[in-house]
């Protein structure tokens, strides 16, 4: 594909923000002040920032009128009082003023190094819905009138804009899964297809990009289903190239967490990751941000993007555009004047004073540009985490699988229980609910794979998988509500520790044949080991997963900090091939080859202070240059330690032989 690396290629990372004009934002384009955005760019171009996501909203663009006979039947569309002229433009509805300061913008941008994503169909915006005067009142997702002006839109736009050099990617639009309702999967499906090909005859070089977060993994046509649901990460990865993450810690799971702590900066990463894997899509986190006046100062916001910035690198992420360029507490309409809309967002004050995230884009960037390598290689993935369809909270679970294994030192991809079953030694299904979202193909090709040698992990919530006494050799002898019930004694090879979990229900399980390695408070055994034929299974009878992310501070708290432990026992074997093991819970490794005997390991500190941990690093290896020199790194042989800042990583270069 011909177009920019940033996003959409392996190894590469973007950095930048969205961006409304700081003096105007959603008005920019009429209340045009070029000398303001000259500015603006200025500032983010020193900042770091290499790419920009810009809206050019819907009526601005695209001004149509729709004119009634008296009677009340519809006659033309116009612009204003004034026929549609007889020229590309004009047959499109389109405003030539418009567009010629699009391509005013569009050559500031290039003066300045900065890439341009266009979400073309803005008609949804901090929670205001724009249309075309004559399109008021019409389903933007599914009616055919709309539907036919908007293609027209899209066609002329990029027919337009194509040939320029600023212009890196097209986003549908922002947010479109929220700009109108589609009452089945088919019909979001519908208007995707609409769009993407009108991109495509105009411009197939350059990439799709979907502009939408994932509330879905995969859609069912036919089902009857919540219609955000019908937006799923699937359909949109069948139109476009590129998937995106739009992250807000105010409205998450990770709300119940202090901002830079290691929930607050892995669970963005585990969104990120989940829609990548389970669409087969390169996926970036094209939104992120916070209300900062009620969640965090200013450092403190800082250390929660650095963190973010660190993991995304370490889980080939793709890049971050930060949510937004410049604060909008000056603006004054709608829908900045409405309860929705935060208006502290930006990198910079609305005068163009850099915030402390900017420093943070600005260090990031110059620490990418300082590499030796040009791109940071994959680490592989060593188990597959399987997570269901509608009755799971999937996000939440597959955050919950993600940061344990990195506590541990594994590394996941995720898939979809009924999608194709990827090839891996270690298969997770966290905190199943039902038939843990597995197809009956895809149960019973696991249990063969693991017959065959490979290693199954189920944590239960409200599960009724068939076979699983068989599998697990281990029953269900009751379920219950236990008041009492959330404590766990685990007697584990690398040793003994407790977990304090509350949990509304309790499920009791007997052994039959299996080694049970704990007892929940009541003496009754609750993890369990056994052979599958050539594989070995693990039961837990309890959702680690989910309550590990209900438990506020769970990770880092008394109650939960040894809950990794689980995970690396699981994944011994999975993990044999590493270089690079430690012992402190807030500090996740990634191991990134490079050719035959070099690896580079990510080290990140998942907390917001500074920190002094020791690594072990496997017999026959020998540590060589730290990326950046400053995370001192002391000790020789099979033990070293290595200094890092609060939410801050570095990268090791280890080969193997004596140095």
């Amino acid at each position: 594909m011909n177009c920019d690396a940033r996003f959409t290629q392996s190894g590469h990372f973007g950095l930048g923000a969205n961006y409304w004009a700081s003096h105007a934002a959603t008005d920019m384009w009429k209340d045009w002040r070029m000398d303001v955005m000259e500015g603006d760019l200025a500032a983010l171009a020193a900042h770091g920032s290499q790419v920009l996501r810009v809206f050019p909203i819907w009526p601005d663009f695209q001004p149509i009128t729709r004119l009634y006979k008296g009677d009340g039947t519809p006659q033309e569309y116009r612009l204003g009082e004034e026929e549609l002229p007889d020229t590309e433009a004009g047959r499109a509805g389109m405003s030539e003023a418009m567009m010629g300061r699009f391509e005013q913008f569009a050559d500031l941008a290039q003066r300045h190094g900065q890439k341009l994503i266009v979400a073309l169909l803005t008609g949804q915006m901090t929670d205001r819905l724009f249309m075309p005067p004559g399109l008021a009142g019409m389903n933007p997702i599914t009616d055919p009138e709309a539907l036919v002006w908007e293609v027209r839109f899209v066609r002329y736009f990029v027919r337009r804009m194509a040939k320029h050099p600023a212009i890196a990617a097209w986003n549908f639009g922002n947010e479109c899964n929220c700009m109108g309702k589609a009452p089945s999967p088919a019909a979001a499906s519908h208007w995707m297809a609409s769009i993407a090909n009108a991109v495509r005859l105009e411009d197939p070089a350059r990439p799709i990009i979907s502009g939408m977060n994932g509330n879905a993994l995969v859609s069912r046509e036919g089902s009857a289903s919540p219609g955000h649901h019908h937006w799923s990460v699937a359909a949109q990865a069948e139109h476009c190239d590129v998937l995106t993450s739009h992250y807000y810690h105010m409205w998450k799971s990770t709300a119940t967490d202090a901002s830079a702590t290691l929930k607050a900066v892995l669970m963005p990463v585990a969104e990120n990751r989940l829609f990548g894997d389970v669409g087969g899509r390169p996926c970036f986190m094209e939104e992120t941000g916070m209300w900062r006046g009620s969640n965090a100062d200013l450092e403190t916001l800082a250390s929660h993007l650095r963190g973010i910035l660190w993991n995304l690198l370490a889980s080939d992420g793709g890049g971050l555009l930060w949510w937004c360029a410049f604060d909008q507490d000056t603006i004054r309409l709608p829908p900045y004047d409405w309860e929705m809309a935060g208006l502290e967002h930006g990198l910079f004050s609305a005068a163009s004073e850099p915030r402390a995230t900017a420093g943070e884009l600005l260090s990031f960037r110059k620490y990418l540009d300082s590499l030796p390598f040009p791109t940071l290689p994959p680490a592989p993935a060593e188990a597959v985490c399987l997570v269901g369809h509608s009755q799971q909270d999937h996000l939440k679970i597959a955050s919950g699988a993600f940061i344990l294994a990195r506590q541990a030192g594994l590394n996941l991809t995720f898939q979809e229980g009924r999608q194709k079953l990827k090839e891996a030694a270690l298969y997770l299904i966290p905190s199943a609910i039902g038939k843990a979202g597995l197809s009956a193909a895809n149960w019973e090709e696991l249990r063969r794979r693991v017959k065959e040698g490979a290693t199954l992990y189920l944590s239960m919530d409200e599960v009724y998988v068939d076979h699983l006494a068989e599998v697990f050799s281990a029953e269900v002898h009751g379920r219950f509500a236990d008041p009492r019930g959330g404590k766990y004694t685990f007697h584990l090879p690398e040793g003994d520790f407790d977990l304090a979990l509350a949990s509304r229900m309790t499920t009791e399980l007997r052994g039959l044949g299996a080694q049970a390695l704990a007892q929940d408070g009541a003496g009754r055994p609750d993890f369990f080991s056994a052979a599958y034929g050539k594989g070995r299974v693990f039961l837990l009878g309890f959702p680690l997963e989910r309550l590990m992310m209900d438990v506020p501070s769970a990770f880092q708290s008394p109650q939960g900090s040894h809950a990794w432990k689980i995970y690396r026992h699981i994944a011994r074997e999975a993990m044999a091939g590493r270089i690079m093991g430690k012992e402190d819970p807030l500090l996740t490794l990634t191991e990134h080859p490079v050719g035959e005997g070099e690896r580079l390991v990510l080290v990140v500190n998942n907390r917001p202070e500074k920190t002094r941990a020791r690594l072990e690093v496997s017999a026959g290896w020998t540590h060589g240059e730290t990326y950046p020199p400053s995370a001192a790194v002391k000790g020789e042989g099979v033990g070293i330690h290595v200094e890092l800042g609060p939410n801050t990583g570095a990268i090791l270069r280890f080969k193997r032989g004596p140095r």
